[in-house]
């Protein structure tokens, strides 16, 4: 099996702010008609912002959205329709027929849905497109798996609680079957025996254990499955009958074996066409080419003695892949030089051997993915595709005309780009282009009779809307002046109740009268903060503990480094993804082993502050701990991190284990150095061992999430650990993204703790 159906979204604004998710209406302009024209401005947290057409017809209430931001693609049935996805809802656009429709099921915003605040939520299409699994969010790090039958407009709930973030499912090439995983088990199915009477027990269903990651398909009817160091590979035609047997028989047939256990939350692993090797990555750090020969006990055969391939210690995330030709290629990214940045490698004949050889990258490119029939390699960065071929590893075709925000292949000569100013399909071959959908416009308003809506598309030129997503080129139409009012409605903007930054109001020019607004305000509920100028005590007894509880809704996501550095790579990449500038607390044990991971995390233009010069417990007895060993401490870590970096530490700091009393604090403000504690206890460093011994204490990173969404305020500070204790099923630091997403949906600003002492004052 190949890498994954290229599904891209592209960062377009490299700088840092404060990740925030506003959504505010502009720009009201009303006919004679009684249709009002506006614009609502999203942001996308981490990616800028864009603008959304719409148009409300006051007499009877319709609402429809002409243009559509590409925040996410997908595309299905060989390419005949495309999926586009944004916090206003999800629509198919079918290539043949030229039409477009909503799915109803996600309830789009012109059918009374609200728009979403955090990080737009994955789903996981069929390929065929009749069927798509998605998580509907119960709370901030669970939600119901939803199968939904878009034909038929059924849903089906696969399982009450799974945790947010990547759907665990993986589908057959020919749609026929899904395998999902719900608490560390894998179960299989065909997607519309759930909508039939007879419907199978789940454990009927069950593969084993594992996740999603432990499976791969390499044709319509067979699948890899990895438990320990077992490889099996699964036809699906004996998967049913086997199961009913399975305390007589195993998943599968024996295909061969791994060098290590198979680690389901960390590993990956890809299959070749024919199914006769694998590309094994063993934790972003490690990857093996595996040929697949069965019982290994007694021997090896000489090709088996295959190369490994060592990836440099900040590679965050690494996809492998295959070609038609059945050539591995090893896809790794990470960030370097606080860029984001991409390596690929393929396996390639060397002296009667075989070696990963480094192949070159295009300067511009941040991701890179191969072709549905791994014919071709598209390399994307924010201003560019480019196609190669994989066998001569040169540029065939460049796409350059507007900045990208996500693609999709379509077929082995097409790709869908979704701009941000069109979307459209891209023949690489001809290296032409049709224009589908608009995405965003320059300039809008209604034409000089007030009966159409004409809108510049950047260089596309000037377009009259059609309806239902289309438009139309009509570069001698002109543009009517703005208007807020006619003789029935007079339009205003205003504060709202709080989801939105503001809301559009009509108010009836007639009598009785009456204001209303454009759209009904979500019933959801942000925090409350205290009104601006309430006094702002944030400080006891010299140690900083929280920012300002009034006027803003801002958290600082501060990062302790003490000596190992799992989880950094990681870390830095889904903070640069997402545009944020956290505060990392650095140890000198951390910055005597690792001082090019230090450099990096400078370099990231993160704020760095000092976890003091050892690990060392301060409140133990072992050692005389006095003010002359605070103030030597802090100065050695400063010393230490201006070797490695050249730059200086910020004067604020910590105790290893936020042990703080009188003596240590006063030492530290001798030093010059302001105490920070957080506010919020999260007990990411508590092992599984420690279950028995404090009942309650030990929770899995998503249920730990649960508790800082339930104790944040304005102004909290939220720590995460750096590093593996050992003894945990799974480690915070791997859910940064899930905790992000969490406190945006919740209305906050995350920034870095010196934001929140400027904001304090």
């Amino acid at each position: 099996m190949k890498i994954k159906t290229l599904v891209c979204t592209i960062a377009v604004c490299a700088l840092f702010f404060s990740l925030n998710a506003e959504i505010g209406f502009s720009s009201p302009d009303i006919n004679n008609r009684n249709e009002v024209l506006f614009s609502i401005k999203a942001d996308i947290p981490g990616g800028g912002s864009y603008d959304t057409l719409f148009v409300k017809e006051l007499d009877n209430g319709k609402m429809d959205q002409l243009t559509f931001y590409p925040e996410a693609m997908e595309s299905l049935s060989n390419g005949r329709i495309l999926q586009v996805r944004n916090r206003f809802g999800t629509g198919r656009y079918d290539t043949v027929t030229n039409s477009f429709q909503w799915i109803d099921d996600y309830k789009p915003f012109v059918s009374g849905g609200s728009p979403g605040m955090g990080i737009l939520q994955d789903v996981s299409p069929s390929p065929d497109g009749r069927w798509q699994v998605s998580i509907e969010p119960t709370s901030p790090a669970y939600g119901r798996l939803v199968l939904y039958d878009v034909t038929r407009s059924f849903r089906y709930i696969l399982a009450p609680s799974v945790e947010r973030g990547s759907i665990p499912v993986v589908w057959s090439p020919d749609s026929a079957v899904l395998i999902y995983s719900v608490n560390n088990s894998l179960y299989f199915a065909r997607p519309e025996s759930f909508f039939t009477v007879s419907a199978v027990s789940e454990q009927y269903r069950i593969l084993g254990p594992g996740t999603i990651n432990c499976v791969t398909w390499y044709a319509p009817s067979r699948f890899l499955y990895i438990s320990g160091k077992n490889i099996y590979r699964v036809q699906v035609s004996e998967l049913f009958a086997r199961n009913l047997y399975s305390p007589l028989l195993g998943p599968g047939e024996l295909a061969g074996k791994l060098p290590f256990n198979f680690e389901a939350s960390a590993d990956t692993f890809c299959a070749a066409p024919d199914g006769s090797a694998i590309l094994y990555g063993k934790d972003c750090r490690n990857v093996y080419y595996c040929p697949l020969d069965g019982d290994d006990y007694v021997s090896v055969r000489a090709s088996a003695q295959m190369p490994y391939l060592l990836l440099p210690g900040n590679t965050a995330k690494v996809m492998p892949a295959w070609t038609s030709e059945n050539i591995p290629l090893v896809f790794a990214e990470s960030i370097e030089d606080g860029k984001r940045l991409l390596k690929v490698w393929r396996l390639v004949d060397f002296s009667g051997g075989k070696i990963f050889s480094p192949v070159p990258v295009p300067a511009e490119a941040v991701t890179a993915s191969v072709s549905r029939d791994g014919t071709w390699v598209a390399f994307i960065g924010p201003r560019s595709i480019q196609v190669y071929s994989p066998l001569t590893w040169k540029e065939i075709a460049v796409f350059r005309d507007e900045v990208i925000v996500s693609t999709a292949w379509a077929d082995d000569s097409h790709i869908f780009i979704g701009g941000n100013e069109t979307i459209r399909n891209w023949n690489f071959r001809t290296n032409t282009s049709i224009m589908l959908m608009v995405s965003a416009v320059a300039q809008r308003g209604w034409d000089e009779q007030g009966t159409t809506v004409i809108a510049d598309v950047g260089t596309a030129g000037r377009f009259s809307y059609a309806g239902k997503m289309k438009w139309t080129l009509s570069p001698d139409i002109r543009i009517r002046p703005v208007t807020s009012a006619n003789q029935n409605w007079r339009l205003y903007l205003d504060s709202s109740k709080g989801y939105y930054s503001n809301m559009l109001f009509v108010r009836s020019a007639a009598q009785p009268g009456g204001t209303g607004t454009i759209v009904r305000e979500p019933d959801i509920v942000l925090d409350k903060i205290a009104p601006a100028g309430t006094v702002r005590q944030v400080s006891d007894k010299g140690i900083f503990s929280h920012g300002s509880r009034t006027g803003l809704r801002q958290v600082a996501l501060v990062f302790d480094a003490m000596d190992t550095l799992d989880g950094l790579p990681e870390i830095l990449h889904v903070l640069h993804r997402y545009n944020i500038r956290a505060t990392f607390f650095i140890n000198g044990e951390f910055i005597r082993r690792h001082p090019a991971a230090v450099n990096e995390i400078a370099k990231a233009g993160h704020q760095t502050a000092s976890l003091f010069f050892s690990t060392w417990d301060l409140s133990g007895t072992q050692y005389r701990i006095d003010e002359d060993f605070i103030i030597r401490g802090l100065s050695r870590n400063e010393d230490d991190f201006y070797n490695a970096t050249g730059q200086e530490l910020t004067l604020l700091w910590h105790a290893p284990f936020y042990v703080a009393s009188p003596m240590i604090i006063a030492a530290g403000e001798k030093a010059g150095y302001r105490y920070i504690s957080p506010d919020i206890t999260v007990l990411d460093w508590v092992t599984s061992g420690q279950k028995t011994n404090v009942p309650g204490l030990y929770k899995k990173s998503a249920e730990i999430i649960e508790d800082v969404i339930a104790e944040k305020k304005p102004g909290s500070i939220i720590p995460v650990r750096i590093g593996k204790p050992g003894g945990r099923d799974d480690y915070l630091f791997d859910k940064t993204d899930l905790l992000i997403n969490a406190l945006v949906e919740a209305g906050y600003s995350i920034v870095t703790v010196d934001t929140l002492i400027q904001n304090a004052r």
